[in-house]
């Protein structure tokens, strides 16, 4: 049974990427973490005993923790001049569902939506400002795509949050469990502006994450609707 449930444990660390984490200080002696990366007062750290990882930064307070090749990936960004880069998968977490975009630099982001909010009568694959596609959320997540393959993973920009909303396993999981292209910053930009000005939004079978994901992977996918259908 214990057995059990530390590879229980293991499977969930590898395929939960990003975990909520409650900043704290971490205090003691920690004898199964290692550093393995530092850089501008950050550290990132492995545990000896399994796949997770954690950022603490210069006064030991825990930054993040998760899968080790989610933390890598959120360590790089932590310690760069931006959280965000060109041709990331962007998403904000609205109160019941999640909306995404292909952000393409210098605060832009191509996204499906109404020209005011998410959903209206005029929606159609359009470019607008960061502060427009977030629209008032607390922060924001891009996809972090494991380099072991495997389904892409919410990284939230924010560093103290209690929980990873629609977080979920499901035939999306088995879909990206196959090998997928990851098209390159530069392409994936190109596939976004590829389709400006598009109006045949569906909300089942061509809505934002349909268009993000199709983007970065050549995929068309909505891990909300393979949600709903499951449910």
């Amino acid at each position: 049974m214990i057995l059990a449930l530390l590879i229980a444990g293991k499977l969930l660390i590898r395929q939960g990427g990003d975990r909520p984490n409650r900043e704290e200080k971490i205090t003691g002696k920690q004898y199964f973490w290692r550093d393995k990366k530092e850089k501008n007062g950050y550290r990132l750290q492995q545990n000896l005993l399994d796949d997770h990882a954690r950022i603490l930064d210069k006064n030991n307070i825990r930054k993040a923790t998760g899968s080790m090749s989610a933390m890598e990936e959120k360590f790089d960004r932590l310690v760069s001049d931006s959280f965000l880069k060109p041709g990331d998968v962007i998403g904000v977490s609205r109160r019941l569902y999640d909306h995404y975009g292909i952000y393409i630099g210098e605060g832009k982001v191509i996204h499906y939506a109404d020209k005011t909010k998410d959903f209206g009568k005029d929606i159609s694959i359009y470019e607008t400002d960061l502060k427009g596609f977030i629209e008032g959320s607390k922060d924001y997540f891009v996809l972090h795509f494991p380099k072991e393959g495997g389904p892409p993973r919410k990284l939230r920009s924010s560093t103290n949050f209690n929980e990873n909303p629609r977080e979920r396993t499901g035939i999306f999981d088995f879909i990206f469990k196959a090998k997928y292209q990851l098209f390159s910053p530069e392409e994936t930009i190109k596939r976004a502006k590829s389709r400006l000005g598009e109006r045949a939004y569906n909300l089942t079978r061509n809505n934002c994450e349909h268009f993000a994901l199709w983007c970065k992977t050549g995929v068309s996918f909505s891990r909300q609707v393979d949600m709903a259908l499951s449910i």
